[in-house]
């Protein structure tokens, strides 16, 4: 369960990035040069990077003792929530940027991964008020079988980075090329 858990996840993040595949330009006025676009492409990839490295160790499982399993999932489940605060806030700092529709997409992405932080902070919610393994097992049970809510986040970030013209830098942008490389945790 725990590869499980760690692979949707981290394929989620993944994927709420957006900066893979695709998409050709669709902005025909550009107002910064691509230099300052991609620049930018790379801190927004960069935010999002914490969160993907944050995920990529597992938890602590110890099935031989319900209260080491509980109180090891909720201090894990915590350091995410952290991850992902920080990149949401890093996300918030750079919506002026030289691209016109930056803050449309920085914001796109700052939804995306306050869905992953949502499910994050509700199944440690789930997990603390749980009061034996089942009741910890059934919380990431759940999580994992919300990850169609972060696959569709993920696909609406995609879209943003194509209806926005920002796809074709994130190409470029050196953060971005190593979310694409980033294998999942498993």
């Amino acid at each position: 369960m725990r590869r499980t858990v760690l692979s949707v996840v981290t394929c989620c993040l993944l994927a709420v990035t957006a900066c893979s595949s695709g998409g050709s330009s669709t902005s025909t006025t550009p107002t910064a040069s691509e230099a300052d676009v991609v620049a930018w492409m790379d801190k927004v990839c960069g935010a999002v990077d914490g969160t993907v490295k944050a995920m990529s160790d597992e938890p602590p499982i110890d099935m031989s003792d319900p209260a080491k399993l509980k109180t090891g999932l909720s201090e894990w489940l915590g350091t995410k929530v952290g991850a992902v605060d920080k990149s949401i806030s890093d996300l918030k700092a750079l919506e002026n940027g030289p691209h016109p529709k930056s803050k449309e997409l920085a914001v796109a992405a700052q939804d995306g991964m306050g869905q992953i932080r949502t499910l994050l902070a509700d199944t440690r919610s789930k997990l603390d008020a749980s009061t034996d393994a089942t009741g910890a097992i059934t919380a990431f049970t759940e999580m994992v079988s919300r990850a169609s809510e972060l696959e569709k986040a993920g696909a609406d970030v995609q879209k943003k980075f194509d209806e926005t013209g920002l796809a074709t830098a994130a190409q470029k942008a050196g953060n971005c090329k190593g979310l694409q490389t980033s294998p999942p945790t498993s």
